[in-house]
């Protein structure tokens, strides 16, 4: 049950259309007020409040970064929405220092809710994802041809002269989907060109 508390946290930070959430982005001073706040707010034992949570701190982008170590562990959550919630924000704030973030994303390629997501966020890290890259060759396996479309760019962002990754460029350019083959043709040129 959401507490008084919570809830006038909640009712300030999203009034007028989430105002102070976005002022964070680019005031540092507010961002150190308000993060603080949502991070109590991710230890509520009312889902909804850890969501709501979830969801300011993802408005707040990077100076939210802070948070990223609590976010990191709502990834394992039971709960699918908290959980797929945990992986996009841990992308959004936490993407520009991958020590606090890759690890927590690729052990998240196996869950059918979260691994696009995940992979989406691993591909915008780039090189400073390598660590994921074996994890992420592994979801070519999968048998939806989505799944496989974004192994395949997620391992082109991360290294795209990468044996496996070239390997994996190749099977794709044969996949039994038009959307892989298509972007097997897309990767091979970037890995081409440079």
């Amino acid at each position: 049950m959401m507490s008084i508390a919570e809830q006038a946290i909640l009712d300030r930070l999203n009034a007028d259309n989430w105002a102070v959430l976005y002022r964070c982005r680019w005031s540092m001073p507010e961002a150190e007020q308000v993060v603080p706040q949502l991070e109590k707010l991710l230890d509520s034992e009312d889902r909804q409040i850890t969501d709501e949570a979830l969801r300011g701190l993802f408005r707040i982008g990077t100076p939210a970064v802070s948070a990223a170590p609590r976010v990191a562990l709502l990834i394992q959550s039971h709960e699918p929405i908290t959980r797929q919630l945990a992986v996009l924000t841990l992308g959004q704030i936490a993407h520009k220092v991958p020590n606090l973030c890759v690890e927590p994303l690729a052990s998240v390629l196996s869950d059918p809710l979260c691994c696009r997501d995940a992979m989406r966020s691993l591909a915008f890290i780039g090189q400073n994802a390598l660590a994921a890259i074996e994890r992420v060759h592994e979801r070519f396996d999968d048998r939806d041809a989505k799944i496989r479309k974004a192994a395949l760019l997620t391992a082109t962002a991360i290294d795209s002269t990468h044996p496996g990754t070239i390997e994996l460029i190749g099977m794709a350019a044969k996949d039994g989907s038009k959307v892989v083959r298509d972007a097997a043709t897309k990767c091979s040129q970037k890995v081409n060109t440079g």
